[in-house]
């Protein structure tokens, strides 16, 4: 289903004729998450900065609540990153009373803490500002086009899909969130899940939709602000709604200030067109079922931005068909939204 859903989604600039391979192995694909941190500091949080290659964020946070002898709950991060890469981010582990542990003689084979200092605070989910990419593409069939594509993703931006990876392997995430939100599971069949669980179906199911509207947008050619559409401000959660399109309104947009955006759907009081524009509530009204289930569940409406840009970007060529580049992304974005504008990922002989 995922594979389905991702495929169908509108390209922005095209879709991509040049073909070329990604992920071959964990090094093809590496992310640091950006986040500065301050010196050591008295605190009962110990911040870990931590190299993994192989494991995902969650499998980490497990050995390191083991290692310190705390509950799971105690370890906190500011983003979950791809397993099948070679990642660095941030974790904290909530200790009141104990000093420094000696993080060096935690020794696995998938990851290592490469730094560790005493904060006062928790690490919380979103607390970066972004992430940092370096992937390599390699057997690319023609160099020249892809750099054609990447500039143009450089200067216009890319369509900021949620990543397929979010939907689960095969969608089955979003293949239970539609089945649980629509009432098709029972109480009773749902009764084990963890929060954990339900937070990430919730997630599934409002990534769709999202992904949804961004595309039928696209393809309608609605890319410039039009009255009644909710524009997010850069850098920020905040919103608003244009009651009037005027000159100030199309500067701001076009310096970037302000940016188009598209529902994070979930519950609202009051009327819809408070809350939607005309167009999102046409595209949203097919999956009223599965919006009614978010509404029920309380999970608040908001809203992220129609595009993003790739910023600190460079195009390396290192030989006749292999590239490298390099760029940093805003929290929540995926480098594979990005890759998907340009090229056709074929499958890899070599990664598992």
């Amino acid at each position: 289903m995922t594979t389905d859903v991702i495929a169908k989604l509108h390209y922005w600039h095209d879709t991509p004729t040049v073909t070329g391979r990604f992920r071959q192995c964990h090094e093809d694909f590496k992310v640091t998450e950006q986040l500065e941190v301050a010196a050591d500091e008295p605190g009962e949080h110990q911040w870990l900065w931590v190299y993994k290659k192989g494991a995902n964020t969650t499998f980490v946070a497990r050995q390191l609540a083991e290692f310190a002898g705390v509950s799971e709950r105690e370890v906190s991060y500011a983003g979950l990153k791809d397993r099948h890469a070679e990642t660095w981010q941030w974790f904290s582990v909530q200790l009141p009373g104990q000093d420094l542990l000696d993080w060096s003689q935690l020794e696995h084979p998938e990851f290592r803490v490469e730094r560790a200092v005493k904060q006062a605070k928790k690490l919380k989910l979103g607390y970066h500002q972004g992430n940092h990419f370096v992937l390599r593409l390699r057997d690319v069939s023609n160099v020249d086009e892809l750099k054609k594509r990447w500039d143009k993703a450089v200067a216009e931006g890319v369509p900021n899909y949620f990543g397929e990876q979010r939907f689960g392997h095969l969608g089955q995430n979003l293949t239970k969130a539609r089945a649980w939100l629509t009432g098709e599971l029972s109480r009773k069949q749902t009764r084990k899940w963890s929060r954990q669980q339900f937070g990430m179906l919730l997630s599934a199911a409002r990534s769709y939709l999202f992904n949804k509207v961004v595309s039928a947008r696209l393809e309608a050619g609605k890319v410039t602000p039009e009255q009644g559409d909710f524009m997010i401000l850069d850098g920020s959660r905040s919103f608003f709604q244009i009651k009037e399109l005027d000159e100030e309104i199309l500067r701001r947009w076009q310096e970037g200030d302000i940016l188009l955006s598209a529902p994070m759907a979930g519950s609202w009081r009051g009327e819809w067109h408070e809350h939607l524009s005309e167009f999102e509530h046409q595209v949203l009204e097919p999956e009223a079922d599965l919006v009614a289930g978010l509404k029920q569940q309380r999970v608040d409406l908001a809203r992220r931005a129609l595009l993003i840009k790739p910023t600190a970007a460079e195009f390396k060529q290192l030989d006749e068909s292999s590239v490298e580049l390099r760029f940093t992304l805003v929290k929540g974005s995926f480098a594979t939204s990005l890759l998907r504008e340009l090229m056709v990922a074929m499958a890899s002989e070599h990664y598992n």
